[in-house]
């Protein structure tokens, strides 16, 4: 295979990868997601760094913004993953131009990806509310560590000149 159909296997999986954690999402908004999202916010059992420069967040309609925050920017993220996949399967016999013009919704999508793992989850989440002290933060902070480094990959591979 060239290296085109690479790139487009790539996407369409990375697209798969983040609806299915998308999904995964929606169908345990009000137990697992909202539980653990309440858990991060509130900064409950902090014992290594129990200061923050944070305000803890309790509040439920705050909690929601958030979670609701993440799960579109999640969406958005496999949409265009999934836009870009189909766009460059519609150009992979096309010029280079043509090709380089198909990934843009993929590179968006990749970019939506790390504004949603590294930005949210690793900036707010593990730096400013110090997700990373329990047991929940911080399985979810490794967890968007890969997503941030797949996403940062994935960019970087579908960028290069084919």
């Amino acid at each position: 295979m060239n290296i085109r159909v690479w790139k487009i296997i790539f996407t369409a999986i990375f697209s798969l990868l983040v609806f299915s954690y998308a999904v995964q999402n929606v169908a345990n908004i009000t137990g697992g997601m909202f539980a653990s999202l309440a858990y991060v916010l509130s900064q409950a059992d902090h014992a290594a760094y129990p200061e923050s420069v944070m305000p803890t967040i309790t509040q439920p309609a705050l909690i929601w913004a958030a979670l609701l925050l993440v799960l579109v920017l999640e969406f958005i993220c496999g949409t265009l993953a999934a836009l870009g996949a189909w766009n460059m399967w519609k150009y992979r016999t096309g010029t280079s131009a043509e090709f380089r013009a198909a990934k843009i919704h993929a590179l968006n999508g990749f970019g939506a990806g790390v504004v949603v793992w590294l930005l949210l989850f690793g900036t707010f989440g593990a730096a400013m509310f110090q997700m990373w002290q329990t047991e929940i933060g911080t399985s979810s902070f490794n967890g968007a560590f890969q997503l941030t480094v797949y996403s940062l990959l994935l960019f970087g591979l579908i960028s290069l000149e084919d």
